[in-house]
């Protein structure tokens, strides 16, 4: 073939790949992700995909087309309000029949849709139970059971509840009860219905909690209240405040809800938009910590949502990135303004701030976040409010005046798939799943686990650690551990107490041994050997006043001596870097071992010096070299705790690390102990004054360190200035 024909074919292939990614990204105007466990995002494939958007028009045009509305629509429709445009909608609700409630608030209407978004039903003007032409002011909420609608009549403060033909059925009034402050304020906002007929109300100014009513408006308390807040600033101005002033404070209360949804197990869930409490509940990644935008109350008002995941579900995870405000305009954690149940146990909140929706499973892991601000189809310019439509998510935008209806992919019937399957316990099923999950985005590390948790559940235990290992998963990885553990101990049994009890004879046949020695030095005058100053260290961590005494006036030790323990406790800080366990240390000696010897001979060094020069000045008797001799040796706990603890962490699980923790802790305690009483010893002070030497050699020591700093940045600025001075000669002499 001539290869200007080729040429030519293969130039038209790349302009067709070039539009086809051009258009793509026209159709899909955001990027879809999840977070791993270290918070950095990772990008995966579309769950949800813009349909279409639903606005006045097209809410009108329903009417005037032939066959957009059904005949019993049409005629709901002429007996009821008159629908003229979508003004300011504050919330969306989908029933079981999938018909669409909007309350349009600027219209002081409710908007009826059917299941294909053509206009059924408008409520606005009513006749209440007095027989009284009545009408909404400023509705904010609406709520649908089975067979009646509440509207929560924010500017009227009641509840007004219909039959699913638009009928007048009752007023749930304002409460009354001596529990509400002589100042409060009943705002309904937000409103749902249990199967009990009790009814659950957010209050634009309440900050006790929901409020549980019972049908006729008496009241049964609150449920749920906001922890109060307070910074370090406000704790330290109560101090000095009053008593009026405390009470009449405004600041030290709790934090409103904004929203409310009922499960069908009656289990309330409930938003709150205090971006302090977000950015909290993200810091402490903690299921316990009261500092969660988002909770699932009990009846009892206890929050029992599960938190199980990477990060508590809180919204945006990095939200505050790397980078200038004009690229990154947004920035903060998430203000979450509502929350809406989807199919299989998920669930999902949206952040107004970022126009995003974030969508979890029940067990609180991230399964994807999308959306953004913008002008396109699938951008929502002011998102205040979210529902599920089936499969199908519906996004309100209130400065749009108009809500997008998002389609599931097929890579969202996977996930769905897979945590239907799960949810069913159909462990070994929800593999196939997940692993086709995976085809698709292998950052998704929920099906890691899943594939581990199956795998765990059939006893392949090997297996199910290395899945768990890709998705960072420690809690899971040490259960298995552990049962793999139990496995092997079952089967070697008779290895256990044979290690243990060789490991004891060997510790006591050495100490035994270097008894021998030690006391063999005694009596040995002159020049001592290299092998007897390094013993000589065991008798010393035992016996320190005694031990210093003979080390500085008897020679009992020396500067090799002293240096062969500095490079051992240097080896044995690289070995910790170098061979501790995946539970101990995740990067799996991943650590520079050279910031690891460093990071003991460099302090050795500085403490020698700075101690050295301090003491001179206070009538220390001991010389540079009796300094270094004297911490050197203080150093043998280290190695000889730390190495077999990093050996034990390669057989614990993950609550058992604090065994080890506890042995680097009496490692470092011990140490500091005999540098301290070293240091008294070969400088003949008193405690007391040896507590001030010791704190004056901690601040000599980080003096020095400023002082190389400064000296090391001024060299290097003398460097650049002549090297740039040789580089200008240079280009002027060629």
């Amino acid at each position: 073939m001539n290869k200007h024909v080729i040429r030519f074919l293969l130039a038209c292939l790349a302009v067709v790949l070039l539009v086809g990614t051009i258009t793509a990204g026209a159709i899909i105007p955001y990027t879809s992700y999840t977070y791993n466990k270290g918070g950095t995002m990772q990008q995966s494939p579309h769950a949800y995909v813009p349909l279409r958007m639903v606005n006045s028009k097209t809410i009108l045009d329903s009417l005037k087309e032939d066959g957009g509305a059904s005949d019993n629509a049409k005629i709901l429709y002429a007996t009821s309000g008159v629908f003229t445009g979508l003004d300011s909608p504050q919330d969306i609700f989908v029933d079981d029949l999938n018909h669409i409630y909007i309350a349009n608030t600027g219209k002081n209407q409710v908007v009826i849709l059917d299941e294909n978004y053509n206009l059924r039903l408008v409520l606005s003007q009513f006749t209440n139970q007095f027989g009284v032409p009545d009408s909404f002011n400023g509705p904010c909420g609406v709520f649908v059971s089975h067979d009646e609608i509440f509207v929560a009549d924010t500017e009227n403060s009641r509840i007004v509840v219909f039959d699913k033909l638009g009928n007048f059925v009752d007023i749930v009034p304002e409460p009354e009860s001596e529990v509400f402050p002589d100042n409060h304020i009943y705002k309904p906002i937000a409103v749902a219905v249990d199967r009990a007929g009790r009814v659950y109300v957010v209050s634009r100014t309440g900050n006790y909690g929901v409020i549980s009513l019972n049908r006729d408006g008496s009241f049964n308390g609150f449920i749920g209240p906001q922890k109060v807040i307070y910074n370090a600033f406000q704790y330290f101005l109560r101090m000095f405040q009053t008593k009026e002033q405390l009470a009449s404070s405004v600041k030290n209360v709790s934090t409103e809800f904004n929203n409310v949804t009922i499960d069908p197990e009656g289990f309330l869930y409930v938003t709150q938009n205090s971006v302090e409490e977000s950015g909290r509940a993200v810091a402490a990644r903690s299921k316990d910590s009261p500092y969660h935008p988002v909770k699932k109350l009990n009846p009892n008002g206890s929050d029992i949502m599960n938190r199980n995941g990477f990060f508590p579900p809180s919204g945006e995870v990095d939200y505050e990135p790397w980078g200038s405000p004009a690229d990154f305009p947004i920035s903060g954690p998430s203000s979450v303004v509502d929350v809406a149940l989807g199919p299989d146990n998920t669930w999902s909140i949206i952040d107004t701030k970022r126009s995003r929706v974030y969508t979890y499973d029940s067990n609180g892991n991230l399964l994807f976040a999308f959306g953004d601000k913008g002008n396109q189809l699938g951008n929502i310019a002011n998102l205040v409010a979210i529902d599920y439509q089936g499969t199908n998510m519906l996004l309100l935008d209130r400065s749009k005046n108009a809500f997008t209806v998002f389609k599931r992919t097929n890579y969202g019937d996977l996930l769905a798939k897979a945590i239907q399957v799960t949810e069913a316990k159909q462990y070994e099923k929800s593999v196939g799943y997940y692993v086709s999950i995976l085809q698709r985005n292998n950052n998704y590390d929920a099906a890691y686990v899943g594939i581990g948790d199956s795998l765990y559940r059939s006893g392949d235990y090997i297996q199910a650690m290395q899945n768990y290992k890709y998705a960072s998963a420690y809690t899971e990885y040490s259960e298995a551990y552990k049962m793999y553990r139990k496995e092997w101990m079952e089967k070697y049994l008779w290895v256990i107490p044979l290690v243990v009890f060789l490991v004891i004879f060997g510790v006591l046949k050495f100490f035994k041994f270097a008894n021998k020695v030690n006391k063999k030095g005694v009596k040995t005058e002159g020049k001592r050997t290299f092998w007897s100053e390094v013993v000589y260290g065991f008798h010393l961590i035992f016996h320190p006043f005694d031990g210093f005494w003979d080390l500085k006036h008897e020679k009992r030790g020396s500067a090799r001596g002293a240096t062969f323990w500095l490079g051992i406790t240097a080896l044995a800080f690289i070995y910790n870097t170098a061979g501790r366990g995946y539970l101990s240390d995740p990067t799996e000696g991943g650590g520079s071992y050279y910031f690891a010897a460093m990071s003991i001979i460099m302090p050795v060094l500085l403490w020698t010096l700075g101690n050295w020069c301090l003491t001179t000045l206070f009538e220390g008797e001991g010389t540079l070299k009796d300094v270094y001799i004297a911490t050197c040796y203080s150093l043998i706990p280290l190695p000889l705790l730390m190495v077999p603890s990093t050996m034990l962490t390669n057989v614990m699980s993950l609550d058992e690390l604090d065994i080890v923790g506890m042995l680097y802790s009496i490692a470092i305690f011990w140490m500091v102990l005999l540098v301290f009483f070293g240091m008294m010893v070969t400088h003949d002070y008193t405690l007391g004054k040896n507590i001030l030497t010791t704190l004056g050699s901690v601040l000599g020591a980080a003096f020095i360190v400023f002082v190389t700093a400064l000296f090391s940045a001024l060299v290097l600025k003398v460097y650049t200035f002549f090297h740039n001075i040789y580089i200008e000669l240079s280009y002027r002499w060629s």
